[in-house]
């Protein structure tokens, strides 16, 4: 009896394993399937410096959904993938001169979300296809004076990648995703925007300009969460606020302490059962691939999911009567613009 008792243990643990897996395969297949779609397609166009970026990027999203990190891989396919649409695009768009790109670009409009009938998904994936969508309008916006100050081919290419931020959103959305359960009381989260923007300025005013392009990085998605709480889209609002958290890591000095996999269990085991915490588990996936990494700022980035991230994620799903920066004054924070592109 004893034995038939640990046999039935060890035969629930492996079906819950199962049941609970962030790499269902369904998604795996269709992931997996764009992954060497991209591959290819950069190996076959592009410089060699951008080729070996985008292809480090490719190689990691692989490794994600290797190690059932299906949510991590979504968020590093997307630059490989949106970078490879804009390239096709500008190949094939003919377009030669400055009256070409004007006439293409007012041809085109402004590209809008795929709204065919999608089945649910969790909220980490709407999450990356807001953003992803937000992205898409603002790059067409800013396409047409980037084709004025920097050639017809810089606007040519941001054109493209309008498009192909906006085709990687259906495409995320049209997986097919296990159930995540019910979804946190996502809110608005101004104060928490600008609490941060008013940090990482003060910040600002006193690093070394070495440390400006990891500022530019953090403020850029911070500015993008603004754009997506403004707009209503609160899932990618609160991805960016905490991508902008987790970029910002670095200058912010030396971690508490290493990140291990039982401190990442344990964050894990903070959030509230029962509810869909994917976007919470896509930094959590962050913080697993980083732990074990030997590049320095994923180790500081892992540290700052489990002191920062995580208890930064609790305090937005808290409904906001209940929160301490009720009071703060979203309008108080200085906003410095260091380039006239999107988000940055």
């Amino acid at each position: 009896m004893r034995r038939i008792a640990i046999v039935s243990s060890v035969l629930f643990i492996l079906a819950h394993v199962v049941a609970t897996a962030q790499n269902p395969p369904a998604a795996a297949i269709a992931v997996h399937s764009e992954i060497v779609r991209v591959r290819s397609q950069i190996q076959a166009s592009g410089s060699d410096d951008q080729r070996a970026a985008l292809l480090q990027r490719v190689d990691r999203a692989d490794s994600a959904l290797k190690a059932q990190h299906a949510y991590l891989a979504l968020y590093l396919l997307e630059a490989a993938y949106e970078a490879a649409g804009a390239t096709a695009f500008t190949t094939s768009a003919n377009v030669h001169t400055p009256a070409d790109f004007v006439r293409k670009w007012t041809a085109l409009g402004a590209p809008k979300p795929h709204r065919q009938t999608a089945r649910p998904v969790p909220a980490g994936v709407d999450a990356v296809a807001e953003a992803a969508e937000d992205r898409g309008r603002a790059t067409y916006q800013a396409s047409r004076p980037y084709a004025e100050d920097s050639g017809t081919d810089a606007g040519l290419y941001y054109l493209g990648e309008s498009y192909a931020a906006i085709n990687y959103a259906a495409f995320v959305r049209s997986a097919t995703w296990p159930d995540a359960g019910r979804r946190p009381p996502f809110r608005r989260i101004a104060p928490e925007i600008a609490a941060f923007d008013r940090e990482i300025t003060t910040t600002y005013e006193k690093m070394a300009r070495a440390d400006h392009p990891t500022y530019i990085r953090a403020s850029a998605a911070l500015k993008q969460a603004r754009s997506l709480d403004d707009h209503g889209a609160r899932e990618g609002a609160l991805f960016q606020y905490l991508l902008s958290r987790y970029l910002f890591a670095p200058l912010r000095g030396p971690a508490g302490a290493d990140a291990t996999q039982e401190r990442i269990a344990a964050a894990r085991a903070t959030l509230p059962p029962g509810e869909d915490h994917t976007i919470a588990e896509l930094f959590l996936q962050l913080a697993d691939e980083g732990a074990s990494s030997g590049n320095a700022d994923l180790r500081r980035g892992a540290s700052a999911v489990i002191e920062d991230l995580i208890p930064a994620y609790r305090a937005a799903i808290v409904p906001e009567a209940t929160t301490t920066t009720a009071g703060a004054n979203p309008n108080a924070a200085v906003t410095i613009t260091l380039a006239r592109w999107p988000f940055t």
